[in-house]
């Protein structure tokens, strides 16, 4: 039981890290204790045992919401990064165009007049 209640205080811990927000500033120290986390309770997993018919029904249903509710935070907070990549790759694409705007001209020769 000992180790269920070291489970259920790193799953709060990992809840309220998610829920306070993915930060501007300090990522990498966010995602890595997050990760951090994610092992330590990936180890306390492990070392316990089948629990399945001890445990209340309340308890069970408190583990499983708060489950839900980290995937569902770690999912939004993984799709908001993805979308700030793309919008650095742009951005950084866009620079290098501006930078350099004949890089990519056709060497073909091929001229098109707009006249009839």
């Amino acid at each position: 039981m000992e180790q269920l209640v070291k489970f259920i205080q790193k799953t709060n811990q990992l809840a309220s890290i998610l829920e306070a927000g993915l930060p501007n500033e300090g990522r990498e120290d966010y995602i890595q204790s997050i990760h951090d986390l994610l092992g330590e309770r990936e180890q306390i997993l492990k070392s316990l045992p089948d629990l399945s018919n001890k445990l209340d029904e309340n308890v069970k249903q408190q583990l499983v919401n708060l489950e839900k509710n980290i995937y569902g935070i770690m999912l939004e907070q993984q799709n908001m990064i993805k979308k700030d990549l793309q919008v650095l790759q742009l951005k950084k694409k866009k620079n290098n165009e501006y930078a350099e705007p004949y890089e990519n001209v056709s060497i073909d020769g091929m001229f098109l007049d707009k006249k009839k």
